[in-house]
């Protein structure tokens, strides 16, 4: 599972300098992982992915982006002002599988947690910008495409009260790269142990191995938090998960919930005194303890009970568009899908307009099998694919896997991917395919086979597309679904020139060379990009609806944004 390299600053912006409160200087399309960062899938993050193609602002590079103008504007919170107290209540599906780390997630479960009582580098700011604002950097320095110089806010203070520091940034580096872990190993090829320098109590440099101009965007991941020095996942003791979040952790049972209290030395604001995630074993018991009033807020809304919740007096509806997606992901390496052919037909089985509608309730827009919709370099001159079931049949045919039968996975903890599943199968069926859906239990599905199965569903939200690249297709990515790319494959050379390469022109040609092979032979089929759906009581305040990051989580900063109305 999804989230999440280099902050582009456009070229009339002058200086080497991110500073705090100067975040508007560099524009980028964010991350929101992951599985995956959220942002990469399942974790990945976080969760889930939402316009279609269409023109952004600004220049083509990848930094050069701003929101679609479709995006939902950003919400004003309640007139009233913030009120102090209370618990808020937050449903989730969960599993026992689910764990505690400040670094890492199995599932949604797991990152709304993670969100609760740990923080990161850096952030996004409603319209894409890097800043600083709800996290511990203070500031980045661009040195040059292979050194950057990351310094911390003064005096914040974990849970335990130890300042962080210069240590601790280290380590939590050292932590995410460590092999026996494997949390980010996409990062090893770009730091080790001896690339990463303390300067001063405050303050890192991170000599890379190899030039990215895309590294800095990493240091805003969901799962780059900070951990103090000789962290470890939870064991069973609460006052082992130690950050800086504005709340901590009282207790945690695994496939039940968590209880997150407040931190009363937060060095920011915050207005709850409790938060409490639990756990529920399908979408649909976490709908009805939403609209019982057993819980506050209820996460990743089926889109079949948008409807359901708009109409409810009681409830509100928090939509998003973020450029988030859903895929259905092809092993190239195995049989049927190491045939370029059968990875094609698969793409012209989809009727993406009727998946918008079947599996979204209209809450999205159609794909064409590409990623990175915010991006400035996303292909949206690439040719729309549409569904031709005559052709499927030729390819197939042609690659003698005509009265092919195969199973295809969907986890039952996020929305939109049992029904991805189900409505593909159907329409597979035109082919002469027999697709067999099969939803597995979030926690299981996410599990060490996640990214094993030869056929599955998979969610991740907005990333550049060198970020994306980074995380999922390549073979060092930590998400690596599909077993990208292909064995003879220059497109690993391509993703370390466009890394390196500083001119921005240049550099979106060799991109431009990068997604034509994944369009033209790539493993995922992107049938559409989703909104963000969660529902809550009307007592719920701070709620905005943004056009990029996570879901409410993510939008309430780690909760801390909310408060209840007494």
């Amino acid at each position: 599972m999804t989230e999440d390299r280099k902050l582009w600053l456009p070229p009339s912006v002058g200086r080497r300098r991110l500073l705090l409160g100067a975040g508007a200087a560099a524009v980028l399309a964010a991350c929101g992982s992951s599985g995956g960062e959220t942002g990469a899938p399942g974790t990945n993050g976080t969760t889930p992915p939402t316009d279609p193609p269409s023109d952004t602002t600004g220049s083509t590079d990848q930094a050069g982006t701003a929101a679609p103008d479709t995006a939902a504007p950003a919400t004003d919170p309640p007139a009233g002002g913030p009120q102090k107290g209370g618990t808020l209540r937050v449903g989730v599906v969960g599993s026992t599988n689910d764990i505690m780390d400040g670094q890492y997630i199995v599932s949604r479960a797991d990152q709304v947690r993670l969100v609760s009582s740990w923080e990161g580098i850096a952030n996004y700011d409603d319209d894409f910008n890097l800043n600083f604002e709800h996290s511990l950097g203070e500031e980045i320095e661009v040195v040059a495409p292979d050194k950057y110089v990351v310094r911390l806010k003064e005096g914040i203070e974990f849970h335990n009260g130890k300042t962080v520091g210069a240590d601790d940034l280290i380590y939590s580096f050292q932590r995410l790269i460590d092999p026996e872990l494997g949390l980010a190993p996409s990062l090893l090829e770009f730091i080790n142990n001896d690339s990463m320098k303390k300067l001063d109590e405050r303050t890192v440099e991170f000599n890379l191995l190899v030039p990215s101009v895309a590294f800095q965007i990493g240091l805003a991941g969901y799962a780059a938090t900070i951990v103090p020095e000789g962290y470890e996942r939870f064991n069973g003791d609460p006052s082992t998960q130690i950050g800086t979040g504005a709340f901590k952790l009282k207790s945690f049972t695994p496939g039940s919930e968590s209880v997150h209290v407040r931190n009363e030395n937060y060095w920011g604001e915050s207005y709850l005194d409790e938060v409490q995630v639990i756990d529920f074993a399908d979408q649909s018991a976490l709908v009805n303890a939403l609209s019982s009033g057993d819980i506050d807020v209820a996460l990743d809304i089926p889109f079949a009970q948008a409807s359901t919740i708009e109409a409810s007096s009681d409830l509100q509806l928090l939509e998003s568009t973020a450029g988030n997606w859903q895929t259905i992901t092809m092993r190239i390496d195995v049989p049927p899908f190491d045939d370029v052919r059968v990875r094609q037909a698969m793409r012209l089985i989809v009727d993406r307009e009727e998946m918008v509608q079947r599996v979204l309730s209209g809450h999205g827009s159609i794909g064409n099998d590409m990623y990175g919709l915010l991006d400035g370099s996303y292909p949206k001159d690439f040719p729309q694919r549409v569904q031709d079931i005559d052709k499927a049949k030729a390819l197939l045919a042609e690659a003698g896997q005509s009265d092919l039968s195969i199973e295809l996975f969907a986890p039952d903890d996020t929305a939109g991917l049992p029904e991805f599943a189900t409505a593909f199968a159907s329409q597979a069926k035109e082919a002469g395919i027999n697709v067999t859906a099969t939803v597995l239990d979030g926690g299981t599905y996410w599990g060490a086979e996640y990214t094993e199965r030869v056929f599955a569903t998979s969610y991740w939200s907005t990333r550049p597309y060198l970020n994306q690249v980074g995380a999922g297709s390549l073979p060092t990515a930590t998400y690596q679904e599909t077993k990208w790319p292909p064995a003879g494959s220059n497109f690993q050379e391509l993703y370390n020139k466009a890394l390196a390469e500083t001119d921005d022109e240049k550099r979106n040609a060799i991109i431009r060379e990068m997604q034509t092979l994944e369009y033209e032979e790539g493993g995922n089929i992107i049938a559409y990009f989703q909104n963000l759906l969660d529902g809550y009581a009307n007592s719920v305040k701070g709620a905005v609806a943004r056009p990029n990051l996570l879901n409410f989580d993510h939008f309430g900063r780690g909760w801390k944004n909310i408060w209840i109305e007494q």
